[in-house]
């Protein structure tokens, strides 16, 4: 099985997100983008990604991508978006 990239998870939160907005937009639910920024935020925790540049700090990145994914898991459950 093929290794998800760094730009290719990216591309698919930022998918993720836009698709949570516009659910959220149709429906007026602002569950949805929290749902979104959720899964987003979990799938950085699960599968953490970094760029090719910091391969020589790969703990760290590690780290560092997990960080950002709570941060993003933070920002969906803490925040209450309303459309």
């Amino acid at each position: 099985m093929k290794k998800i990239t760094w730009k290719q998870q990216l591309l698919f939160g930022i998918l993720l997100i836009v698709a949570g907005n516009v659910l959220a937009f149709l429906f007026h639910k602002g569950f949805f983008t929290n749902l979104a920024w959720g899964l987003y935020g979990l799938l950085f925790i699960v599968h953490p990604v970094y760029p090719k540049a910091y391969e020589n700090n790969g703990n760290k990145a590690k780290w560092g991508s997990r960080i950002a994914g709570i941060l993003c898991l933070l920002i969906g459950v803490l925040t209450g978006f309303v459309v």
